[in-house]
């Protein structure tokens, strides 16, 4: 029979089923994860009894399951086996065992795990956010009614789940002798889109419900049931559907559609998770048409079908690296390299750890493991740190008392950052708008030792720059060219690009005031202003105030105002003036 050939190939093909989860990545050093393994799967043995024995969700089965995959790839690492997962059960026996999903973590497994079938139909289904439950009928009537468990036993719910409209107490029609069914207990949920709504605690709504010993009729009124197996039924998964809504069933059918490629899985993943569905969900189910008889059915994950997850609104990265970003104005960001986590189907390898006062808060470092989520969908965002790696590792931490709006004008040693985040502003369109100059220019140029000062782009000749590796005589002319029309640049335009809160004092004061703001005459006054004369400056604010006046009393801004003058020269001075 077909479905004795598939479990003949079970085991490959689960092995093929779970790529990322076990075996994809490089595996770190031996040391670095032998110490952590142990809290980590204890971590993940207490969200699993929680999940499994009470329906609740410590965390969110993004970090959940992000958290089980780094385990299994642990282990794998050591050449440690993978352990069975052993849960509570209940005193009451599954008649069929439930077997649970595997689940793949991305397009690629599922592609992987499609390509490893053989030939037959194939049906997708959207998976149902709610509690799994096994319902036994005997000659028609409702039996018995058992919760997962641990997949060989569970709790009895036949008292929770009489009277649930969705549940028949007695099948219609003719039936066995004895009706075994499958299926999941949800929280209805009209127009829901998960993509829109997420699961908003719909499984543990549910399963707080049927912890219940008395549920009230409206509070039946509010479950529905959805049937995903019906063990020992007719062979193909139409007809087993056809069959659930006779003896009345919500139709299963109606959430069931035939594919055959990656494309067709992957549009229904998305169409259900961008549109309206009665109940909340958390990813598809792809299925063969056949299955095995329920006489062989295991506690253990089957190979014929297999769960993909919807996109995770979060999920757990581990920390590699903390580095200390530091900005035009020295503020400090710690910035978290991660190891690649995908959310949203999305690859992410960094996220910014918030302000610096929040790291020291948090004292996040290397080898813990932290909650991330996207902002509005695009931005990730740190949330919180799940788990925390005994060994702290050092790291060179900058001091934020030695970083502020006027430290680092020159290259100092611990400066490069500030100094390269300077010069970065001061070729933005904010600053001088030097045409191709970014970024990657300075570092070029700092690394080869040919700036040190805000000025010393104006002294690089077409040969100095000539001589960078990877640099031609095209580019060379091309930076020259950006420097020469930055250096006419007007002196307001330098003063702004050196502290923006000059842009916003020039734009407060009438033109006739500044006329002659590009003379050597405007420096001598600027200069002349004391902190009180900034602070009573009309349309001027007490923090721009503060950041001119600062900005004007020191002696290294002093310094480079004398160099621009100087290169600038008397008639380029006379000729600003004329013009002003």
């Amino acid at each position: 029979m077909g479905w004795q050939r598939w479990m003949m190939g079970g085991v490959t093909l689960m092995w093929l089923a779970m790529p990322a989860m076990a075996t994809s990545g490089a595996c770190p050093a031996p040391e670095a994860i032998e110490g952590r393994l142990e809290s980590l799967a204890a971590r993940v043995a207490l969200w699993d009894e929680a999940y499994y024995q009470r329906g609740e969700r410590l965390v969110t089965d993004g970090v959940h399951d992000q958290a089980q995959a780094r385990l299994a790839h642990w282990r794998f690492c050591l050449g440690q086996p993978l352990p069975e997962v052993v849960l509570r059960g209940g005193e009451q026996r599954h008649v069929i065992a439930q077997t649970g999903l595997n689940k793949l973590p991305d397009q690629a497994a599922v592609d992987h795990w499609l390509k490893a079938l053989p030939p037959g139909p194939l049906w997708v289904q959207p998976k149902v956010d709610g509690v799994a439950v096994t319902l036994v009928y005997g000659k028609g009537q409702l039996m018995r009614a058992t919760s997962r468990g641990n997949g060989l036993s569970g709790q009895d719910w036949l008292a929770g789940v009489t009277g649930i409209a969705a549940i028949p107490e007695r099948l219609d029609g003719p039936t066995p002798e004895q009706v075994v069914i499958q299926g999941e207990l949800y929280l209805k949920r009209p127009e829901h889109v998960q993509g829109r709504d997420g699961s908003a605690g719909a499984r543990a709504d549910i399963a707080g419900l049927m912890q219940r010993h008395d549920l009230s009729a409206q509070a039946r009124d509010r479950i529905g049931f959805f049937a995903w197996a019906l063990p020992d039924g007719p062979e193909t998964l139409a007809a087993r559907n056809r069959q659930l809504s006779d003896w009345g069933f919500m139709d299963p059918q109606r959430w069931s559609h035939r594919v055959s490629t990656i494309e067709d899985v992957a549009h229904w993943r998305q169409y259900w998770y961008r549109h309206a569905l009665p109940f909340a969900s958390d990813g598809v189910v792809i299925k063969r048409d056949v299955q095995p008889p329920g006489r062989v059915w295991r506690d253990t994950p089957p190979a014929q079908s297999v769960a993909w997850k919807y996109p995770v609104a979060d999920t757990l990265a581990e920390v590699r690296d903390v580095e200390f970003r530091i900005g035009r104005t020295g503020r400090i960001t710690p910035v978290l390299e991660l190891e690649p986590v995908t959310l949203d189907d999305r690859t992410i390898r960094h996220v910014s750890a918030g302000s610096f006062a929040l790291w020291q808060k948090a004292d996040i470092r290397p080898g813990d493991q932290v909650r991330i989520s996207l902002a509005g969908l695009t931005i990730p965002r740190l949330d919180e740190v799940v788990i925390r790696n005994d060994q702290r590792v050092a790291l060179e931490i900058p001091d934020p008392k030695a970083f502020n709006a006027l430290s680092c004008l020159t290259l100092t040693p611990g400066c490069r950052a500030q100094f390269l985040a300077r010069l970065t502003y001061l070729s933005s369109r904010d600053g001088l708008d030097m045409y191709g100059i970014g970024e990657g220019t300075w570092k070029r140029l700092i690394d080869a030792e040919m700036i040190t000062s805000l000025l010393d782009w104006r002294d690089l000749s077409r040969a100095t720059l000539r001589s960078l590796s990877g640099v031609g005589d095209t580019r060379a002319t091309q930076w020259r060219a950006a420097f020469d029309q930055a250096g006419r640049k007007p002196l307001q335009q330098w003063l702004a690009a050196l502290e923006p809160a000059h842009a916003r004092f020039y734009g407060s004061q009438p033109k006739v005031v500044f006329r002659s703001a590009d003379s050597l005459n405007h420096i001598v006054f600027m200069r002349s202003l004391e902190n009180a004369d900034w602070q009573v400056m009309p349309g001027l604010s007490s923090k721009d105030a503060a950041t001119l006046s600062a900005f004007w009393q020191d002696s290294t801004v002093q310094a480079l105002l004398d160099e621009w003058l100087a290169e600038t020269g008397p008639s380029r001075q006379k000729d600003d003036a004329k013009n002003g």
